[in-house]
């Protein structure tokens, strides 16, 4: 984790209405990921990335909050193949 520090900038946000706003106000097109019927494939070979993008992953047990769901300009899936069905992020 020490090393990725070279390629984050970490911000704390009061709640996540916050973080919407800041990230609308920097001009970030939303992701969000949801395993509802309405995400679409990350490996979709239609889907162009935005020139200024924020990805938001939920926790394991409940997903992304409704705030974020709201304010998703796309709500995303990450396939996993094999025997995993659920991802785990680190950095």
């Amino acid at each position: 984790a020490k090393r990725a520090s070279k390629w984050l900038q970490l911000r704390f946000f009061a709640d996540s209405d916050a973080c919407v706003e800041a990230l609308r106000a920097d001009g970030r097109e939303i992701w969000v990921t949801d395993l509802s019927q309405a995400a679409v494939c990350l490996t979709n070979a239609k889907m162009r990335l935005p020139a200024r993008l924020a990805v938001v992953i939920g926790t394991e047990s409940t997903g992304c909050s409704p705030t974020m769901l709201s304010a998703a300009d796309r709500r995303i899936y990450m396939p996993l193949h094999g025997f995993a069905d659920s991802l785990n992020l680190s950095v």
